[in-house]
């Protein structure tokens, strides 16, 4: 909430499906069935815009994702697609990003895209 008093807030769509996720695995249903009316409301909220990604976003990510692998291969070998489909839309919109992930952060050093590093609540 505070970032949003500050900022105008573009979410990914592939954010909201991402998080129900651990929703689930965390809350169990009916926690899924309250963010389900959060998301529906989500629209209207102000400062707020739903960002819908394309398959061309996701082409762009899969090109990002294999010029840049120290940023998206994680140390298991494994591909990282959600965070380099942040960063695709990231760097197409130039928007601040708002992230904790240090290789995101780096990325957007070298990139010049400017960042704004959230803190994890305790």
């Amino acid at each position: 909430m505070k970032l949003r008093s500050k900022h105008k807030l573009v979410i990914p769509d592939i954010c909201l499906i991402e998080a129900a996720y651990p929703i689930y695995r965390a809350k169990g249903l009916e926690e899924l069935k309250k963010y389900s009316k959060f998301i529906e409301n989500l629209p209207v909220a102000p400062n707020i815009e739903i960002l819908k990604t394309s398959l061309y976003d996701l082409a762009t990510a899969l090109t990002l994702a294999a010029e840049n692998s120290e940023t998206f291969i994680d140390g298991e070998g494994n591909l990282c697609l959600f965070n380099a489909i942040i960063a695709s839309l990231w760097i197409k919109t130039k928007t601040p990003l708002a992230t904790t992930d240090t290789q995101l952060i780096k990325l957007g050093k070298q990139k010049n895209l400017k960042t704004i590093k959230l803190e994890k609540s305790k």
